[in-house]
Order: C-alpha cells, then sequence, then structure tokens
C-alpha cells in the first residue's frame, strides 16, 4: 500500500498519470492480454473436446454459434466502454462520489440489460440460425448451443460491466486471476459433461455458463470487500440518472458499433455456411486461433482508451501523443510476432483442432489472408479506443458503419454472388480491405480531435 495526497491507494491500481507510459502501458495490458489468452484457451478448449468427442458437425455448430452470440450482447456489451471511460476520467480528477455513484449505475445496468438480453436471445435464436444458411445436420445443435449458453449472458455482461471498473483504475490483474480459476472450473466441467455424461454441445454451453456465473460473483464480492470509491453494495440497486447518461453517450455507440460488426459477421458466416460443414469447422478453427491475436491487440486498445481518459481528467494533455506511440511500438511487435508464429506453424496449430486434411487447408488459408495484415486492424482498433478515450464515441461508430460495415455487406450482397468473388479465399480478403478503409478514415479522425487539445499541460 501508498500514499498518495493523503489518500490510501492499493498497489493494484495504476497512476497512468505520471512516469514512463511505455512500461506502464505493459503493466496494465500485459494481465489484460493474458485474461483475454486465457479465456480463449478455454474456448478453444470447447472446440477442441466438441470435435474429438462429439464430431465435426458440432464443432460446426459451436462455430457457427459466435457471430449469433456476439449480435445478441454486443449493444449491451459496449457499455461497459462508457464505464470505463467514464470512470478513468472522473479517476484522473479524483472525483471520488461520482465513481461511487457510477459504479451502482453501471452494476444496477448490467443486471437489468443481461436479464433482458436472456429473454429477447431465446426468443430469436431460431430464427436467427435458419436466416444464416446453416445446414440442416448442423442448425439443430447450434440452437441447442445457444439455448444453454444464453443462460449464462446476464452473468457474462455483469463480469464485463465490473472488469470495466478494473480496467479504469488500472488493476487488470484481478480480474486476470479469476479468469484462470473460471477457465479451469470450465474445462474440468467440459471433460465431465461431454465425455463422462455423453452431452455434447450442451454440455459445453452449460459448463460455459456456470464458468460466467463464478466469474461475475467473484469480481461482485472483490468490489464489495473494497474501500472507499470503488465499494459495491450487491443488495443496493440504484440508477443515478447523470450517470446512466455518461455511459450512454460513450457506451451506446460503441454498442452500436459491436452490433454492426456482428451483424456484418453473421452475414460473412452466412456466406461461409453454404461451402458446407468442413468448411465451417474449418472458419471455427482458425476464428478461435484469430481471437488470440485479436486479443492481444485489443489488449493494447483498451490501454489506450484507459490512459487517454485518466489523462484528460488529470490535464496531462502532453502525454498524448507519447500514448498513441507507445500503443503502436506494442502493437507492431505483436504482429510481427504472430506473422511469424502463423508462416511456420499455421498448419501445426489448426491440426491441434482436427486430422482432416480438407478442414486443415480451408484454415490454413483463412489464417495467412487475415492474420499477415492484421497490424492493419490493430492500428483501426486503437484509434477507435483513443477517440473513445477523449470521449469521442459516434465518429467512430459512423466510420466504422461505412467501412466495415456496408463494404461487407456490399461485398456478401453484390460482389459474393459472382463468379470471380465467389469463393473462400476472395471472402476472407473482404475483412482487411474493410480495415483498410477504416482505419484510413480513423487515422484523419484522431489527428482532427487531437488538435483541439494542448500539446503542454495546464498547471
Amino acid at each position: 500500500i501508498e500514499s498518495k495526497g493523503g489518500k490510501v491507494k492499493k498497489s493494484y491500481e495504476l497512476d497512468m498519470t505520471t512516469g514512463a507510459i511505455l512500461p506502464k502501458m505493459l503493466q496494465f495490458c500485459f494481465p489484460l492480454m493474458f485474461t483475454g489468452i486465457l479465456q480463449l484457451l478455454f474456448n478453444a478448449a470447447d472446440v477442441f473436446v466438441v470435435g474429438k468427442y462429439v464430431g465435426a458437425v458440432a464443432m460446426a455448430a459451436v462455430g457457427t454459434s459466435g457471430p449469433i452470440i456476439n449480435l445478441l450482447v454486443n449493444l449491451f456489451l459496449g457499455l461497459s466502454v462508457g464505464v470505463n471511460v467514464a470512470v478513468a476520467r472522473y479517476i484522473g480528477a479524483n472525483r471520488r462520489k461520482d465513481v461511487e455513484e457510477l459504479l451502482a449505475t453501471a452494476y444496477t445496468t448490467a443486471l437489468l440489460s443481461g436479464f433482458l438480453l436472456l429473454l429477447i436471445g431465446n426468443l430469436l435464436i431460431s430464427a436467427i440460425i435458419r436466416g444464416m444458411n446453416t445446414p440442416e445436420e448442423v442448425a439443430p445443435q447450434a440452437e441447442t448451443y445457444l439455448r444453454y449458453f444464453s443462460l449464462g449472458i446476464p452473468f457474462m455482461v455483469l463480469y464485463d460491466f465490473l472488469a470495466a471498473v478494473f480496467r479504469a483504475v488500472g488493476d487488470t490483474r484481478r480480474p486476470l486471476y479469476v479468469q484462470i480459476l473460471a477457465g479451469l472450473l470450465n474445462l474440468a466441467l467440459n471433460l465431465n459433461f461431454v465425455i463422462q455424461w455423453k452431452m455434447g454441445v450442451a454440455g459445453v454451453a452449460i459448463a460455459t455458463s456456470i464458468s460466467q456465473l463464478f466469474s461475475a460473483v467473484v469480481l461482485v464480492i472483490l468490489l464489495a470487500r473494497e474501500k472507499e470509491a470503488l465499494h459495491l453494495h450487491p443488495l443496493r440497486f440504484r440508477i443515478h440518472r447523470d450517470k446512466l447518461k455518461k455511459i450512454v453517450s460513450i457506451g451506446l455507440p460503441a454498442g452500436i458499433q459491436g452490433t454492426l460488426f456482428s451483424i456484418s459477421n453473421v452475414m460473412i458466416q452466412s456466406a461461409i455456411n453454404t461451402f458446407g460443414s468442413q468448411a465451417m469447422a474449418a472458419a471455427t478453427i482458425s476464428a478461435n486461433l484469430e481471437g488470440f491475436v485479436y486479443i492481444s491487440m485489443n489488449s493494447i486498445s483498451q490501454g489506450q482508451m484507459s490512459f487517454v481518459s485518466q489523462n484528460l481528467g488529470a490535464k496531462r494533455y502532453s502525454r498524448l501523443n507519447g500514448i498513441l506511440k507507445s500503443s503502436l511500438t506494442l502493437l507492431f511487435s505483436i504482429a510481427l510476432l504472430t506473422g511469424i508464429i502463423v508462416f511456420f506453424f499455421g498448419r501445426n496449430l489448426a491440426g491441434i483442432f482436427t486430422k482432416d486434411g480438407e478442414v486443415l487447408q480451408y484454415a490454413k488459408e483463412r489464417l495467412e489472408i487475415i492474420v499477415y495484415p492484421y497490424m492493419i486492424f490493430g492500428m483501426m482498433d486503437t484509434l477507435v479506443g483513443a477517440l473513445r478515450g477523449f470521449g469521442c464515441s459516434i465518429q467512430p461508430m459512423f466510420i466504422s458503419l461505412v467501412g466495415i460495415c456496408l463494404s461487407r455487406v456490399f461485398y456478401v450482397m453484390v460482389l459474393f454472388p459472382m463468379e470471380f468473388f465467389h469463393g473462400l479465399r476472395p471472402l476472407y480478403i473482404s475483412y482487411p480491405v474493410s480495415w483498410m478503409i477504416t482505419a484510413f478514415s480513423l487515422w484523419i479522425m484522431y489527428f482532427y480531435i487531437r488538435k483541439q487539445y494542448p500539446k503542454v499541460d495546464y498547471r
């Protein structure tokens, strides 16, 4: 424990407004990165268990469910971005009472949103699956998986909101510890439900829902034991209108952006589904491996958002350019490392999930097309994080709407039916093309917003 300004500050919090930026970004981003990687490892274990002990059709069912889950939850999970930015801004400005009120508002909003999603999701699941050109042999298992998975959605939303609070104060370690425990629980339940009890995709989904319940409850307990501003009263439900407005003003555009991403990805997935269960299984494998690259780069975006928010709250404008430079340095390092790994070991990594030669070839082709240019996505995501840190959430939403969503919708609806564009390879190329369009536009927006703030600190 260390003392700062007469207040006691726990050592797991991180002051983002002083000191060298790159080491502190590493301190913030690495636990967050490892948290996401652990989540993906345990999700990959789900796919591995299903693929090995149930079959390729079941693996395709789990894979095709991913875009549907994102479509259902991204609007509400986007609100956690508003929680992160607002808490970080208040922490930087040392406005502890506002932090307390915002935490209570976030907690109550998360619970209400989660249970609303549970209801809506169960009403829409069947229609969405059949609207995605899901093969007949895959659709029943996909629906079963989603029905049981939806039971954990309220706790997924609650966890994400509360984890945003931890990130806002620079604490990315405790959520990491929670995810380690939740992931081990998920893996143990998977092996028991699928191998011993022969529950198939239902067993995987139930195990995931239980682990989500566990992780959310642990974060509630941790915040309930906090003192001062971050103390949470689990049985005190309260929404402060001004704080909800603050969350929504930043988080709703982020949620809409995530939902639009999901809609475009559902359309891409529906196009993949027309090539059959083997192509679907390959896309599932590749998406699991791509997820590790995404999580690594998204942790930099989260760091960018939190660092910008805290420094703006503290009026430390001279650090803003250094934050972006540090982020780009980390992104380039990750892109170089992951590109080398895919080049030398891409097929071997895909082989962990299946031995089917055709599935492996499909997966390898997708990995090469998407992972090599992933640095472009990383820059795009980090610029979005920076703009949200500045409090600008509507602008990146519209840029992403045009650059990502509309370009992919145009591809699937207009180009994909043409013979020249009708194939998996050109379909996957639409990803980096949409990233380039969006990243270029976000660079222009970032420099425009940055010029509105001084280059030196107010004293």
